[in-house]
């Protein structure tokens, strides 16, 4: 056998197991999140609840149910958030003959202004790892 085939050989030996292991390395750690939103003690009947962490970066949502529910479908990284909480957005004629439909918010008189933008919402959460419920109450 040619001195070639044995040093391919010996690299494969010795590359595979790395290159094996580096395809089977985990993400950050995440943690489950659900809870309820909710405006002046009643339940908000449908939007959206966003983490978004500004520090280290990324975000997650989470559609809210009729009964003020949500439940992010997926892991949220280990981290602190600034939390949004949004009206639905539907596609709308507004010009109509002019111009095609645009997406505008669905009215939701029950999501004060101040909870829709990351610079004026006073909504905050710590996610751990394992199950996070965080429930919020939203003032006018």
């Amino acid at each position: 056998m040619p001195h070639y085939f044995r040093f391919f050989a010996l690299l494969l030996a010795i590359a595979a197991p790395m290159l094996l292991s580096a395809g089977c390395q985990k993400g950050p750690p995440t943690g489950k999140v659900r809870g309820r939103v909710t405006f002046k003690g009643q339940p908000v009947k449908e939007g959206r609840v966003t983490f978004l962490n500004d520090k280290q970066g990324g975000a997650a949502e989470a559609l809210i149910a009729g009964d003020g529910s949500y439940a992010v479908p997926n892991g949220v990284a280990v981290g602190e958030y600034v939390i949004e909480i949004t009206p639905l957005v539907e596609m709308k004629d507004t010009d109509p003959g002019k111009s095609p439909p645009a997406p505008v918010e669905k009215p939701a008189p029950d999501i004060p202004k101040k909870y829709r933008m990351q610079g004026t919402t006073p909504l905050r959460a710590s996610v751990k790892a394992g199950a996070n419920e965080f429930n919020f109450e939203m003032t006018p």
